[in-house]
């Protein structure tokens, strides 16, 4: 079994042997030269052998000297990993692993990043962007702490905190009859055009559009779908963000059911211990998004407030 023997031991050996002196060590740690004495004395109790030379006060016997490399490493060690402990409990360290969309990357994860950062710039920030469906995947799993993600249902093992939500429209080539008509949408309009699934579809499910959901196409990944729809092989729906906006060959046409909505939230595993890393850029984010509540950037978007 091993001796009991505490850090407080350490420290008031090595400060004893680094200034050769009982009475110079015990102003250091600011106590009394008998109990820096009495510490000395239980350390070589415990340990079995003298540590200082009984004729020579401050002077290191041969085991002393022996043992004192040992002892500042392994109060080096304490050092380090208490500073690491309360770094992690500061947030001051650590690292924090986000999932989010790619469309929600787009347009908002430069800033939130510059603005987590410049508060935590020690906290090592790893972002995955995928699809909602992987990302409650990966939320469950434990493979990432939190997301930015769309909200398809209430699901009783996330929590969320609503950010931000976008319309659904219909997207293809700005000259396609279906993006031209300044009316509503008709049945035999889509019946006639090529339609085109995508991982966003089921937000359509029980709309006047909901074809799409049969339609024999469909492109998951967002640039082939980007693509495709260039080339005039058909017509698609997607949330605002996800819109394209800057080719200029597409077009959006939000559509007229009003509660065909994308829902994004701050998502979380109800389960999950969170390190104070996950939760400062947790608050970082609700913080972001609510100041984005005041723009005004498009009738299609509408932030939390």
């Amino acid at each position: 079994m091993l001796p009991d023997i505490k850090i407080a031991h350490l420290r008031t050996f090595i400060t004893v042997a680094e200034y050769g002196n009982f009475r110079r060590a015990a102003s250091i740690l600011c106590r009394t030269q008998p109990a820096v004495s009495l510490s000395i004395k239980q350390l070589e109790q415990l340990l079995g052998a003298a540590l200082f030379d009984k004729q020579k006060a401050g002077q290191l016997t041969a085991f002393g000297a022996n043992f004192l490399p040992q002892a500042k490493s392994l109060y080096k060690h304490y050092q380090d990993t208490i500073n690491g402990a309360l770094d992690i409990a500061k947030a001051q360290s650590g690292s924090v692993r986000l999932g989010v969309l790619p469309s929600i990357a787009k347009h908002f994860l430069s800033d939130i990043m510059h603005a987590f950062m410049a508060q935590y710039p020690q906290v090592e920030l790893q972002v995955q962007d995928d699809n909602g469906d992987n990302l409650r995947a990966k939320l469950l799993a434990g493979q990432i702490d939190i997301a930015i993600s769309s909200i398809w249902q209430q699901e009783p093992d996330l929590s969320h905190v609503a950010l931000c939500q976008d319309s659904v429209g219909i997207v293809g080539l700005a000259t396609h009859p279906c993006l031209q008509s300044k009316a509503s949408i008709s049945p035999e309009l889509l019946e006639a055009s090529q339609l085109i699934r995508n991982g966003t579809s089921p937000l359509i499910a029980g709309s006047s559009v909901d074809g799409f959901l049969q339609a024999p196409m469909q492109v998951s990944n967002m640039a082939s779908l980007e693509a495709t729809l260039s080339a005039g092989a058909g017509i698609t729906t997607l949330p605002w963000l996800a819109f394209p906006a800057d080719n200029k060959r597409l077009a959006f046409k939000a559509l007229e059911d009003s509660h065909i909505q994308r829902r994004i939230a701050l998502l979380r595993w109800r389960e999950a211990q969170q390190l104070p890393a996950t939760q400062a850029l947790e608050k970082v984010i609700i913080k972001y998004f609510s100041k984005r509540a005041h723009d005004t950037p498009s009738p299609y978007l509408v932030f939390a407030s």
